[in-house]
């Protein structure tokens, strides 16, 4: 499989990002599935994923195109992740 890139919109940023492999996977299946009419239970199996969200990646695909098969939650910072002053403290203090 090749790697893809593709432009997409976090807030007011604009940024280059690579789909990961299996997302890469799941365009590629929902792409096919979509151009060619192909089997819906076929592409469930393909992926290890129900028919239900075989439906929703098919909306996904259809309403954001490859920008809708990265992750939501990609570039956000957990919520219980330190502030790299306080981290840089810490290894001082140790």
């Amino acid at each position: 499989m090749s790697h893809s890139y593709i432009i997409c919109h976090w807030g007011d940023e604009i940024r280059k990002v690579k789909l990961r492999m299996n997302e890469l996977q799941k365009y590629e299946v929902i792409k096919e599935l979509v151009d060619h009419n192909g089997s819906k239970n076929r592409a469930a199996k393909k992926l290890s994923i129900s028919r239900r969200q075989i439906d929703r990646l098919i909306i996904k695909y259809k309403d954001k195109g490859k920008a809708g098969f990265v992750h939501g939650n990609r570039t956000r910072k957990p919520v219980n992740a330190l502030d790299k002053s306080i981290s840089e403290d810490i290894i001082l203090l140790i």
